[in-house]
C-alpha cells in the first residue's frame, strides 16, 4: 500500500511538471510572438514615421538655431544705417564697430562682420580686422560673393578674428539702394555651439546627427570625431545612393547590429544632413520587457507549483490520516493496526521484544444501543477512546477494532506493567463522570491480555489475547484475564 501512495505521488508531481512545462511552453511561445509582432512593429514605426519624424524636427531645429545668421545677415545687408555709413565714405569707425559688437552680442554669434568693396577693409566688432586682396587665398571667398547670383552664400572657413576656429559664415551681399555692390556682410556661428546643438538634438530625439559636405566630409557631428572618421566609406555609399535613387531612409549593418539613417540635403548650408538611430536600441525596451515578462511568469509558475506540491502533500497525508484513523473515535483503525502489528511482531530491535497486546470491549453495550440510542452509544464509544489514549502511552497503538470493541498494541513493555496500565484504564473508565452522566449508571469493561512469548505468528498472539477476552466475559465480565 505504501508503495502505491509513493508510485501515485510520483504520478502526480509528473503530471503538475508536464503541466507546468506547458505553460510555460505555451506562455514563452505566446510571449515570443508577441515580442517578434511588437518589435517588427517598432522597426518599421522607426523606419517609416517615428527616423522621418525626427529628421524633420531636426532640420526646422537646424533652421531656428544654425539657420537664424541668414537672417540677421540679411537684416545687415539692408539696414539702412550701414548703407548709409559706407556711401558717407566710411568716416566713423567707432559708429560700426559698435554696430557689429551691437550684432554679435543680440544675436549670441561667434563673430560679426562688415567687407567693403571700395575701401577693402574687413570691419568687425574691435575695429579694421585687415585689408583684403584678391591674391591673398583667404580673401577668396570675398570675390566668390561678390561674383555670385545669389543673394548670399552660407560656408563654412576659419574665421581669423577668433583664432582661426572651424565657422560657418553667413555672406550677405550689401547693395546701394540702386542695385551697386558695396561690400559683404554677415555673422558666423563657431562649430564647436553648432556640434553643441547637435548634441542637444541628441539627447532630445535620441539619434545621431551630422552635418556633411559636398566632398562627403563629416563637418559637424554628435558623435566625437574619432569615432565619426570610421563611417567615411559608408558616407560615400549613402550619399550616392541619395542622389542617384533619392533614397532618404537608408539601412546598414556595423558590428553585427543595424543602423537606419535619414538623409536630406539643407540647400542653405550646402550640406547633406544625416540623422542616425540604432535599431536596438529602440527595441531593448521591448526585449527588456519580454525577458522580465519570463522571469516573472516562471517565478509565477514555480511558486504555483510549489503550492500545489505543499497542497497535494498535506491532502495526501491527510488521507493516508484518513485511511489509518477510526472515523468516530480518531483512533487508529484496523488497517493501521494490521501495519504497525506486522512491524512489531517481527522488529529485532531489543525494546521491540516485549510485546503486550490488549482486547477490551464495553459491557452490555448493546443493552445501552438499544434503551439509549446510538447517538448515546457513539458519545460512550468517544469518551472511552479519550479515557483510552490518556491512560496509555504515546508509544502505544491504540484501535478500535469495530463495534465496541477496542484493541492495543505496547512494545517494550512487561506483562505486570501492561496489567497494571489496564487496571488502570477499567477504574478510569468505571469513575467516569461523562460516562455516568450519559446513562445514569456505571460503564465496565472486559479485557484479555496476553504477553508474546513463543507465538510463530502475530495472528496466534492476537487470537489468545481474543480468547482470554472471551474468557473474561464468560466470568462475568468486568474482568481482566491474562
Amino acid at each position: 500500500m505504501l508503495i502505491n501512495n509513493t508510485n501515485n505521488f510520483l504520478y502526480q508531481y509528473k503530471i503538475l511538471i508536464i503541466i507546468g512545462l506547458l505553460l510555460f511552453v505555451g506562455f514563452f511561445t505566446t510571449s515570443f510572438f508577441s515580442y517578434k509582432i511588437a518589435t517588427d512593429l517598432a522597426k518599421n514605426e522607426l523606419k517609416y514615421k517615428s527616423l522621418p519624424l525626427s529628421s524633420d524636427n531636426v532640420y526646422s531645429e537646424i533652421q531656428r538655431d544654425i539657420l537664424k545668421p541668414n537672417l540677421v545677415s540679411s537684416l545687415m545687408a539692408q539696414d539702412t544705417f550701414m548703407i548709409n555709413w559706407m556711401l558717407n565714405g566710411e568716416q566713423n569707425i567707432n559708429e560700426i564697430t559698435t554696430y557689429l559688437s551691437t550684432i554679435k552680442n543680440k544675436y549670441n554669434t561667434s563673430s560679426s562682420f562688415l567687407v567693403s568693396d571700395k575701401t577693402r577693409k574687413y570691419y568687425y566688432p574691435k575695429g579694421i580686422l585687415k585689408e583684403i586682396s584678391p591674391n591673398e587665398k583667404r580673401d577668396i571667398w570675398f570675390y566668390r560673393v561678390k561674383s555670385i547670383v545669389d543673394e548670399y552664400e552660407s560656408n563654412i572657413d576659419i574665421d581669423l578674428a577668433q583664432n582661426d576656429s572651424i565657422t560657418i559664415f553667413t555672406n550677405y551681399k550689401v547693395k546701394d539702394f540702386n542695385g551697386n555692390f558695396l561690400g559683404a556682410t554677415g555673422v558666423g556661428l563657431k562649430t564647436s555651439h553648432v556640434s553643441d546643438l547637435l548634441k542637444t538634438y541628441k539627447k532630445k530625439y535620441n539619434h545621431e546627427i551630422y552635418l556633411i559636405n559636398k566632398d562627403n566630409k563629416i563637418l559637424i557631428s554628435s558623435k566625437d570625431t574619432q569615432e565619426v572618421q570610421t563611417k567615411k566609406g559608408f558616407i560615400n555609399q549613402a550619399i550616392n545612393t541619395f542622389n542617384k535613387k533619392d533614397l532618404k531612409t537608408q539601412e546598414y549593418y556595423k558590428n553585427d547590429e543595424k543602423y537606419v539613417l535619414n538623409i536630406r540635403f539643407i540647400d542653405e548650408l550646402n550640406l547633406y544632413l544625416f540623422v542616425e538611430a540604432k535599431e536596438g536600441y529602440f527595441i531593448k525596451e521591448l526585449e527588456e520587457t519580454f525577458y522580465i515578462n519570463i522571469l516573472i511568469f516562471s517565478i509565477i509558475i514555480l511558486i504555483i507549483t510549489i503550492f500545489i506540491i505543499l497542497y497535494i502533500k498535506y491532502q495526501q497525508e491527510l488521507l493516508r490520516d484518513i485511511a489509518k484513523t477510526d472515523k468516530l473515535t480518531s483512533l487508529d483503525n484496523r488497517h493501521s493496526f494490521d501495519l504497525i502489528f506486522e512491524e512489531l511482531f517481527n522488529s529485532q530491535r531489543e525494546d521491540e521484544k516485549d510485546l503486550v497486546i490488549l482486547i477490551f470491549d464495553v459491557d452490555n453495550f448493546k443493552k445501552i444501543n438499544d434503551k439509549f440510542g446510538h447517538i448515546i452509544g457513539d458519545k460512550v464509544l468517544i469518551e472511552i477512546a479519550y479515557i483510552f489514549k490518556k491512560t496509555f502511552r504515546n508509544s502505544d497503538t491504540l484501535v478500535r477494532w469495530g463495534g465496541d470493541e477496542f484493541v492495543a498494541l505496547l512494545p517494550n513493555i512487561k506483562k505486570e506493567k501492561a496489567y497494571n496500565l489496564t487496571k488502570e484504564l477499567c477504574k478510569n473508565i468505571s469513575n467516569n463522570k461523562t460516562l455516568f452522566n450519559l446513562l445514569n449508571q456505571t460503564i465496565t469493561i472486559s479485557v484479555g491480555l496476553h504477553s508474546k512469548k513463543d507465538e510463530v505468528s502475530k495472528e496466534e498472539l492476537f487470537d489468545k489475547a481474543d480468547k482470554n477476552l472471551y474468557k473474561a466475559k464468560q466470568k462475568g465480565k468486568n474482568i481482566i484475564v491474562w
